[in-house]
C-alpha cells in the first residue's frame, strides 16, 4: 500500500489508503464514519447484509493500530449507525483489547446511543492546535478537519470509461476525510481551483489535479 504525506498548517499528516490520517508528531490516528451496525440495521428490516462487513472494518483498524502504534484515536463521528446490536458488542470488545490506546469520539448525527462506555468519551468538538476536529464542518479559527459527507471524485479515461473513488479533500481552511467504513456511500464533490484532492484507488493515494 502507498500513503502520502501532506503539510497542513505546518504539521505533517500521513494520508493512509485505509481512509485514515496518521498525525505522527502527536501519535494520533484520525478516521471518520465507520457506521458500525448499519448491516444490522438492514438485517432488522429484512435485507440480508453480512456482519462480516463491519468485522473487516475493525480488522483494518486493528492493523493500523499495530502498524502505527498510536497513543490516541480520534473518531470523527458516526461511529455507530443505529440502535445497539451485535456490531456494537464487537466494538466494545475491541475497546477492551486496545485499552492502552485513548479513544475519543467526536459526536456525529448518528451517534445516538445512550450507553457509551467510560473509555469512549464523546464530545461535540475537539481542538488540538492547529486543528479543530468535528463531524460536520465547523467554522473555526483553527484548521477544521471533519467527515460526514463521505467525499468522492469521478475520473474519466480516454474513452467513456469513468470510476468514482473515495477521497481526502483539503481546501485553504478545512479538510474532509473519506468514510472509513466500507458499507457507506460516496458523495461526489466539486473541488475549487486551489483545493487539493487525494483519491484512493487500488490501495494507493493519488493526488488529483
Amino acid at each position: 500500500m502507498s500513503d502520502f504525506i501532506i503539510d497542513i498548517e505546518g504539521e505533517k499528516l500521513k494520508l493512509l489508503p485505509q481512509r485514515a490520517i496518521f498525525w505522527e508528531a502527536l501519535k494520533t490516528l484520525i478516521l471518520s464514519d465507520l457506521h458500525l451496525g448499519k448491516a444490522g440495521h438492514f438485517r432488522k428490516h429484512g435485507i440480508p447484509i453480512s456482519r462480516k462487513i463491519h468485522l473487516t472494518d475493525l480488522q483494518t483498524l486493528e492493523r493500523l493500530i499495530k502498524n502505527h502504534k498510536p497513543e490516541r484515536v480520534i473518531l470523527l463521528g458516526d461511529l455507530f449507525h443505529s440502535v445497539e446490536n451485535n456490531e456494537w458488542d464487537d466494538f466494545l470488545r475491541f475497546l477492551d483489547v486496545y485499552d492502552f490506546v485513548e479513544f475519543i469520539l467526536v459526536e456525529g448525527n448518528h451517534d445516538i446511543l445512550s450507553n457509551y462506555p467510560e473509555n469512549l468519551p464523546m464530545i461535540p468538538l475537539l481542538e488540538v492546535s492547529p486543528f479543530s476536529f468535528s463531524h460536520i464542518r465547523e467554522e473555526s479559527k483553527l484548521y477544521n478537519i471533519s467527515g460526514h459527507i463521505h467525499p468522492g471524485v469521478s475520473i474519466r479515461g480516454r474513452g467513456r470509461q469513468s470510476m468514482t473513488m473515495p477521497c481526502f479533500y483539503f481546501s485553504k481552511d478545512y479538510g474532509v476525510l473519506p468514510a472509513f467504513g466500507q458499507f457507506t456511500g460516496i458523495k461526489k464533490i466539486r473541488p475549487k481551483k486551489d483545493d487539493r484532492v487525494f483519491g484512493i484507488a487500488d490501495r494507493t493515494i493519488v493526488e488529483l489535479t
